[in-house]
């Protein structure tokens, strides 16, 4: 686990040990209650070098752990396919929590999460982003706890992220977090000026397009299944039945809607040449050179 992590895995042992499904002797004693920083530091120490019950059981990470501790631990974790949540909250931002959801590797904001749908951008602008460099004609809205052409937009971002990690560029410098900042046009001038290939914005795209259903495919391969809570392009409970206590007054009291989510899902998978079950169709990966991948023989 990094650090990031580590701090989300104690937050979650935290609660449970306020929720008294952890207790002083799985602890060691130690008092873990919220606003005990010596308590969380300590547990940061024990964790790293595998201390006492709880510090090697929190080591192997969220779900082993919540095997391990039993009772309804799990229902308390707040992951996706095993990766802790990084401390955000997308109770309030649809686009954000399907683009968590789907991201290949769990809770990760760096495979796809299109900020820039907080800024409240006219659609205009929106639209002239969001059809470049693939045309896109379906909805779009500026309001971001709208769930219409939010598929579209983690799918762009999917793309957008992905072609910037084989640049090897860094994301903040990229329409992450600016309307005006580069994206597919300005990449392929990058590489022709520094290597003098010549690629399009298009085949840009569908690079990415490729790399990411790489990803897609390993993860098949390895037992992904679209409503796993353990695995799946799915999350927590807790988005859809707890509204979010505090935050902005647009913030308060959300909830992710359950039967939107699921549509806004089934669309995802639908621009990503996917099966309702989230297997690529195999026109898909015709389309992509992709029928010889050796991930995609599950």
């Amino acid at each position: 686990m990094d650090n990031l992590e580590t701090g989300s895995v104690i937050s979650w042992a935290m609660e449970l040990y306020e929720e008294g499904i952890l207790g002083s002797k799985e602890t060691d004693g130690l008092d873990l209650r919220f606003g005990n920083d010596d308590a969380l530091l300590e547990m940061v120490e024990r964790i790293a070098y595998r201390k006492g019950w709880l510090g090697d059981t929190l080591a192997d990470g969220a779900i082993p752990a919540a095997e391990k501790i039993g009772k309804n631990a799990f229902d308390y974790l707040v992951q996706v396919k095993g990766m802790h949540n990084l401390h955000s909250d997308e109770r309030a931002t649809p686009a954000l929590a399907l683009g968590i959801a789907t991201a290949s590797r769990g809770s990760d904001h760096l495979r796809s999460r299109p900020a820039i749908d907080l800024y409240h951008l006219p659609e205009k602008v929106l639209r002239k982003i969001y059809s470049n460099p693939v045309p896109y004609k379906g909805k779009l809205s500026s309001e971001h706890t709208s769930y219409e052409g939010k598929a579209w937009m983690v799918f762009w971002q999917e793309n957008c992220y992905m072609a910037v990690d084989c640049l090897g560029i860094c994301k903040y410098h990229t329409t992450f977090l600016g309307a005006t900042l580069p994206n597919f046009e300005d990449w392929s001038r990058v590489i022709y000026y520094n290597t003098g290939l010549e690629l399009s914005p298009t085949e840009i795209w569908t690079i990415a397009e490729r790399c990411n259903m790489v990803e897609r495919m390993f993860n098949l391969r390895e037992g992904l299944t679209r409503e796993d809570p353990k695995k799946g392009d799915t999350l927590s409970d807790r988005y859809f039945d707890e509204p979010c206590l505090r935050g902005a007054p647009d913030v308060i009291g959300m909830t992710i809607d359950r039967k939107k989510f699921v549509e806004m899902l089934n669309e995802f998978y639908e621009l990503k040449g996917l099966d309702k079950n989230g297997t690529p169709q195999s026109v898909t990966l015709k389309r992509l050179d992709l029928e010889n991948e050796p991930s995609q023989l599950l």
